[in-house]
């Protein structure tokens, strides 16, 4: 994630997404079936398997943001058969989350300088990084699906759980513990204890995704959130 200087309010604070290019690269390999299947353990029966089938290609259309301009851009996902249950799910590419169009950089982007920010609103934050379209007003970002951005990494307490845990298996000496114990959520951004949970949860995940990042050099999201369901 990587913003300009807070200080220069005409310079845009925004510029993460995922690429045009990796997106056309992941819907060749799906379109070839060259893409392999992006988890071990199968998320509806939880059983490990080296063998789940290709049974589908789904369109998925990406909002990549190049320069605070909305494009859209078609991406392909693989839906896979676990040889186990019978079941399908979807398997994601670590630029992807389910149910969103926007790409992972983006969403945790803005959910990141929300939570950690304390005087920043969802409304303010949206005028200090406008992400606009040349072609649908729809397509514009709007508050509210900051708010439901958090929601969906606040929520993400099996991803939480095992990449603490992978990150204090590896470097035991880790000020992890204590930066988590650390982290508040000012109460003017809250109307109830689930919220503020939900808040706390979700600053705690990015704080996590920066010890997971320096320590392994990739994401949560490359792997384990897929490997935990994105639960």
């Amino acid at each position: 994630m990587h913003y300009t200087g807070a200080s220069d309010s005409n310079k845009p604070l925004f510029i993460s997404s995922a690429t045009t290019e990796e997106i056309i690269q992941h819907r060749e390999q799906v379109r070839r079936s060259q893409n392999p299947c992006p988890v071990r353990i199968c998320p509806k029966c939880h059983e490990k398997s080296d063998f789940f089938i290709r049974y589908d290609k789904k369109n998925r259309k990406f909002r990549v943001v190049i320069e605070q301009v909305i494009h859209v851009v078609l991406g392909l996902l693989t839906c896979w058969k676990c040889p186990e249950c019978g079941k399908c799910f979807m398997g994601y590419p670590p630029f992807a989350m389910p149910y969103k169009r926007y790409t992972i950089p983006t969403i945790c982007a803005f959910s990141q300088r929300y939570v950690e920010n304390d005087a920043m609103t969802y409304r303010n934050l949206i005028e200090e990084t406008p992400l606009l379209s040349s072609t649908c007003p729809e397509w514009e970002l709007n508050h509210s699906t900051i708010h439901r951005w958090i929601s969906t990494l606040g929520g993400l307490n099996t991803t939480m759980s095992k990449s603490q845990d992978f990150i204090l298996q590896t470097e035991p000496a880790s000020t992890l513990c204590r930066d988590l114990a650390g982290l508040t959520v000012l109460a003017r951004k809250y109307l109830s204890e689930s919220r503020k949970s939900l808040l706390l949860a979700c600053r705690r995940l990015m704080e996590i995704e920066k010890h997971f990042f320096r320590l392994f050099g990739v994401s949560i999201f490359h792997q384990l959130a897929t490997d935990c369901s994105y639960g």
